[in-house]
């Protein structure tokens, strides 16, 4: 298992961030039938909701991916929420289905660990919440403690080719952590990892027989704006924020 360095890749939030997407259209985000990278289409994991995060009144935006905590909580990434990233007065929609669909829900509120710095994403703390004035209609996940010994298995809404298309379809791969520090875990290659519109979407594994969410899909690296997604994903380590992420879950 290595070691994560700061010098290891060049990345950027773009590598494994938010995908722009139109929700002109009855659908709100565009969708294919193609495969995550080197993954599967994915019919379960009802507690991982897909995020439209738009201007008020716009039919274009972001895409997201968020997983459920607790009946009014959704966590996703910093970078997913943070006005220094997606702008001030931004609106954001719940989606769900795998293929996503508008569920009618709307935020009520979001929050982000402060000690996140867009600056230094090798300094993890990429931890959003996003919060639904009324229960949330869906089951909450198992959240717990990384085993860097145990396959990961991430899940997305984001785009599944180096091309940076296909945004909009749950995806799910299967593969290994290859490195790891406290904050940050990196899981995949360029064949097996998560890509655009995946960013706050979990990585699970299964622990004492329980599917368990262990960290939130946070950057990666691009080559340029179509051909993305190289090395394996880096994810921000649940067991890193403990008291942050209990803290904002209601």
């Amino acid at each position: 298992m290595k070691t994560l360095f700061a010098a290891l890749l060049a990345c950027s939030l773009a590598a494994c961030a938010m995908e722009q997407v139109d929700a002109s259209a009855d659908e709100p985000v565009a969708t294919d039938e193609q495969e995550v990278i080197g993954g599967a289409t994915d019919p379960g994991d009802p507690c991982v909701l897909g995020l439209f995060i738009h201007a008020p009144g716009a039919t274009s935006g972001s895409l997201c991916t968020c997983t459920i905590w607790a009946p009014h909580t959704c966590l996703t990434a910093a970078h997913c929420v943070d006005p220094r990233v997606i702008g001030v007065g931004q609106v954001t929609d719940f989606l769900a289905g795998t293929v996503a669909a508008a569920t009618g829900i709307t935020a009520s509120s979001t929050a982000f660990d402060p000690i996140w710095n867009p600056a230094n994403l090798f300094g993890g703390h990429d931890f959003g919440a996003v919060h639904s004035a009324n229960p949330l209609p869906f089951p909450a996940c198992a959240r717990g403690a990384v085993n860097l010994t145990l396959p990961a298995r991430v899940v997305g809404y984001g785009t599944n080719t180096h091309a940076n298309t296909g945004a909009g379809t749950k995806r799910t791969v299967t593969t290994n952590i290859v490195a790891a520090n406290g904050l940050l875990i990196q899981v995949g290659n360029s064949n097996q990892q998560s890509c655009h519109g995946d960013s706050g979407g979990p990585v699970f594994q299964v622990i004492n027989g329980v599917n368990t969410a262990v960290a939130v899909t946070s950057f990666g690296q691009d080559q340029s704006p179509t051909s993305v997604c190289f090395g394996g994903g880096f994810h921000a380590r649940l067991d890193s924020a403990v008291a942050w992420i209990n803290a904002n879950s209601f």
